[in-house]
């Protein structure tokens, strides 16, 4: 039994002929705001997510509900 292996074709450059060339953006500069929101925006994910399986068992762990218990978390941890 042989088993071949695939191998990676080189990529071919195409002229981009009767099309319009498409130019790359610079990529935009973070600032330090945006930079120091980010971890607090995932504390807040996880602890509305920990919220939102909390309201899950107390309902008996009904399934069907993940929406209404995740805004319902949502509303619980972003207000305080």
């Amino acid at each position: 039994m042989t088993i071949s292996k695939v191998q990676k074709q080189p990529k071919t450059k195409t002229s981009p002929v009767g099309k319009s060339a498409v130019q790359k953006q610079p990529k935009a500069k973070t600032s330090p705001a945006a930079k120091s929101a980010a971890p607090k925006i995932s504390a807040s994910h996880d602890r509305i997510r920990e919220r939102a399986f909390e309201i899950y068992e107390s309902r008996g762990s009904e399934h069907g509900l993940d929406m209404q218990d995740w805004l319902h978390a949502e509303h619980q941890v972003l207000e305080r």
